[in-house]
């Protein structure tokens, strides 16, 4: 006998890959005149201690993502039931929260397809729900667009420094650029990173104490082609504020949380 779907939950960020994925879940309902959960979730990231908490930015994005998704179930659900959900946080862990909440028969969601030891290392949102969910998860195949990579947002050439330099020189060039940290380089390669809490930790010291006795040297790096939600996790989960962009084993920019925020922004309010 043929398994019926009738409760159908389908996480969009509104590229044509969730759209794609809307379709298909769509589709299942039209099957079995089952009801489309339509969720969004608004990536919460959690700042690093001293940042701004970015309240009034994710109460924007919320509104424009409640707009947008009222406009897609005009154009795409006609005939279908359906219910549209809309909620701030983790994105995986509000999906599987999302898919108890709705008592979901099954979740249809789109996937980037990595392989190799970006997909080992990093994982992805699918990837985190196929994991964990209770009921079967259906993944649509999809491609990144280069808006949704980190190459579009980082910041390109950055400031760095070497690991001989003075934390007081460093301490300058954080404060003449406005930035909260400093990416320590040898012959081209990110080898750690000098924060803006370093400097602080040691106060009183910064004509005498060189970057790399100060320096975090578990570096995680992301490259140019990285996915910017995976950029957002990697940011969240370590509790930092920015990432070395590496390509060809050379630094070639730096991502930061703002960065992100302000991607992920783009993405809500143009439909992306």
């Amino acid at each position: 006998m043929e398994q019926q779907f009738r409760r159908i939950l389908c996480p969009v960020d509104f590229d044509d890959n969730s759209m794609q994925a809307l379709d298909t879940a769509a589709n299942l309902a039209r099957e079995s005149d089952g009801t489309v959960f339509v969720l969004h979730v608004v990536p919460m990231i959690i700042a690093p201690t001293g940042m701004p908490v970015y309240v009034d930015l994710y109460k924007g994005q919320e509104e424009a993502a409640r707009a947008k998704l009222l406009e897609i179930a005009h154009k795409r659900l006609a005939g279908v039931k359906h219910e549209l959900l809309i909620h701030t946080g983790e994105p995986a862990g509000t999906i599987l929260n999302a898919e108890k909440k709705t008592k979901a028969d099954v979740i249809v969601m789109a996937t980037h397809g990595r392989r190799g030891f970006k997909r080992f290392f990093l994982g992805s949102i699918a990837e985190l729900v196929l994991r964990e969910s209770i009921c079967p998860v259906l993944t649509v195949r999809s491609t990144p667009t280069q808006n949704d990579q980190v190459g579009t947002w980082m910041t390109k050439n950055p400031v760095t420094a070497t690991a001989q330099e003075k934390l007081a020189s460093i301490a300058a060039k954080m404060h003449a650029g406005n930035f909260r940290s400093v990416p320590i380089v040898s012959d081209g390669a990110p080898v750690g990173i000098v924060t803006d809490r370093d400097i602080r930790q040691h106060t009183g010291f910064l004509d005498h104490t060189e970057a790399f006795k100060a320096m975090s040297e578990a570096v995680i790096t992301v490259t140019p082609t990285t996915d910017i939600r995976e950029a957002a996790r990697l940011l969240r989960e370590r509790k930092i504020g920015a990432l070395p962009v590496v390509e060809g084993g050379r630094l070639a920019g730096v991502i930061t949380t703002s960065d992100v925020l302000e991607a992920l922004s783009h993405g809500t309010e143009h439909g992306e």
